[in-house]
């Protein structure tokens, strides 16, 4: 296998792979669907491109969780043994799966009630492909309060030892923010391809409001941003804290243009000009044209 990864055929593979996958998911999704009597409905062009996308909205959860994987290195990068956070994220996702279970879906009661189980289990499918950038995250954060520790003079390290680790969680940052905003935008795709689909089945809005599928998309979104928020504050105050180690105020309160040229280059290295705001709109924008244009498409009663 990882002689093949090394061939220059790689990527044709795994994009044959990825199609087939697709294909597959595809049509397992519409069969499960015209299950229990439902295959007239399943049959319907809405559901098909339904079944379509939920086939390859579980390839991409599959590619990011690869993709992501790599970024759960506990026990080289914090020493914190693998189970340790896992589980932890286990019990979490656990929690959240049962609140999505208990508080109900509008298509709960609706026809094909298959369409609940399938629902069900692409939610349990994004909270699984979530997994590694979520562990990704609490792995920055334990990575910075080492960080804090070198600050405060209780271990030691050189300079472009910090500088590096700093460098690297934004690296990761990035790759967690990205992978969380890709998730929850392709769970709001479905959800309103799914209500389309209902909708010209004979569903009446009333029985699917619009607004579910916008709320569906805020409360993921709100956690992502719970998950990111404290994690890049937590990254900025130390890149912070690193520039006024190397750059400290001079004691005669007269900043050189050398003070100040290499403050700014150390800076904009750093990246720390980045607000909470611009970090998070560059990330969820990057599916907003895309998504903009599908839920015109899929939920055409909002303006």
């Amino acid at each position: 296998m990882t002689h093949l990864r090394k061939h220059w055929l790689w990527p044709l593979v795994i994009s044959v792979l990825a199609l087939g996958a697709f294909a597959g998911l595809g049509l397992l999704t519409r069969a499960v669907l015209g299950s229990r009597g439902n295959r007239a409905l399943a049959d319907t062009g809405e559901f098909g491109v339904w079944s379509l996308l939920i086939g390859a909205s579980a390839v991409l959860f599959a590619f990011l969780f690869a993709h992501s994987v790599r970024l759960t290195a506990w026990r080289r990068l914090a020493g914190v043994a693998a189970w340790k956070p896992a589980l932890a994220y286990g019990i979490f996702a656990a929690i959240l799966f049962a609140f999505q279970w208990k508080t109900g879906s509008p298509i709960g009661d609706l026809k094909p009630a298959t369409a609940i189980g399938i629902s069900r289990t692409l939610l349990a499918l994004g909270l699984i492909a979530a997994a590694p950038a979520v562990l990704g995250l609490w792995l920055n954060h334990t990575r910075l309060r080492r960080i804090s520790r070198v600050f405060d003079g209780e271990t030691r390290a050189h300079a472009d030892d910090v500088l590096g680790e700093l460098l690297d969680c934004k690296r990761a940052n990035g790759v967690c923010l990205t992978v969380l905003a890709l998730i929850v935008s392709t769970a709001v795709i479905d959800a309103g391809a799914q209500r389309r689909a209902f909708l010209a089945t004979g569903t009446p809005k009333e029985a699917f409001p619009a607004e579910s599928v916008l709320l569906y998309g805020a409360l993921f979104t709100a956690i992502s941003l719970l998950l990111y928020v404290p994690v890049f504050l937590a990254w900025k105050s130390r890149c912070v804290r690193l520039v006024d180690e190397i750059y400290p105020l001079p004691r005669d309160a007269r900043p050189t243009e050398d003070w100040l040229a290499g403050r700014a280059r150390l800076t904009q290295l750093l990246g720390t000009d980045a607000t909470v705001g611009k970090t998070v709109t560059a990330a969820f924008g990057i599916l907003a044209p895309l998504a903009t244009s599908v839920l015109s498409v899929v939920l055409p009663s909002l303006k």
